[in-house]
């Protein structure tokens, strides 16, 4: 009590909020868990509600799903921890915005107006819109514009994107490539429906829109019905690191990580004439 006491006074009776970063990191530690639970419990306590002190969870999505079912006393905690909206990421304005000052304004980098609208759309479609992400692979292009003497061409994103791949999303590569089918045929399901997940706009998904991507992306080879689309999202929830999480009470799963969406979008391209999905090697050591 005496922490909040603390707060309240150096607040000036105004609210205030304790931010709880990486929760997801102590979600293995029961006794952890149980001390937030208590103290979570408190906050609608009258004594402890007077100091008028907030907790801001801070985490992964789908770990911080893993919480609720974890916690003890979880519908008691669950009735106090109200969900924040997801901070929107960039959109395609925004980041057409964001390189053409600083390819064009800062670098002088010279660029048609179609060039800087290739590159926007490029860097959007791979990042997903996150707003770190963007700014780290529009620096990894930058330097692999700068070393072809600040001539900007095309092929320039193929080395821009190893050196980000490398850089940040090694473990989101390793992920993938376990959860992958190793013969590259029309017939790989579980590829087609990986490569699928990584055309979603939502880390949020369904069967039944994953199944109208695959649908609409491999029209020869895809199958008549969701059940096999089924079968295989079920599956990339298994194992020590798996691909998506089924939500509780609801026919959706989560992807478990945006790094993972942006990974596939990198590491899987599609064959248009042969529908086979292939998977760019890179070396990670």
């Amino acid at each position: 009590m005496s922490a909040f006491k603390a707060l309240a006074k150096n607040s000036l009776k105004s609210k205030s909020i304790i931010v709880l970063d990486n929760v997801e990191t102590i979600f293995e530690d029961q006794d952890l868990m149980n001390e937030l639970s208590d103290i979570l419990i408190l906050l609608d306590d009258a004594i402890y509600a007077n100091f008028n002190v907030k907790f801001l969870i801070v985490g992964v999505p789908y770990e911080v799903f893993k919480y609720f079912s974890s916690a003890k006393n979880t519908t008691s905690v669950g009735n106090r921890i109200e969900e924040l909206p997801r901070v929107s990421g960039l959109g395609p304005l925004q980041v057409l915005d964001l390189v053409e000052r600083g390819f064009s304004k800062y670098l002088k980098i010279r660029l048609t107006k179609d060039q800087i609208k290739e590159i926007s759309n490029y860097t959007y479609n791979v990042t997903f819109g996150v707003p770190q992400r963007v700014h780290e692979y529009c620096e990894s292009l930058a330097y692999e514009i700068k070393d072809n003497k600040w001539e900007y061409s095309f092929h320039l994103h193929e080395k821009a994107e190893t050196f980000w791949l490398l850089k940040g999303l090694r473990e989101s590569y390793a992920v993938i490539d376990g959860h992958l089918n190793s013969n590259e045929t029309s017939e790989g399901r579980r590829n087609q429906v990986i490569y699928a997940i990584g055309k979603s706009e939502n880390d949020k998904i369904t069967t039944e829109e994953i199944s109208k991507i695959v649908s609409k992306e491999f029209p020869l080879s895809s199958p008549s019905s969701n059940s096999g689309i089924g079968q295989v999202l079920a599956h990339l929830t298994k194992g020590d690191t798996p691909l998506l999480y089924k939500m509780n009470h609801s026919k959706s799963y989560i992807v478990g990580d945006a790094r993972y969406i942006m990974c596939i979008r990198i590491m899987l391209k599609k064959d248009d004439m042969t529908e086979v999905v292939m998977k760019k090697g890179f070396k990670l050591n």
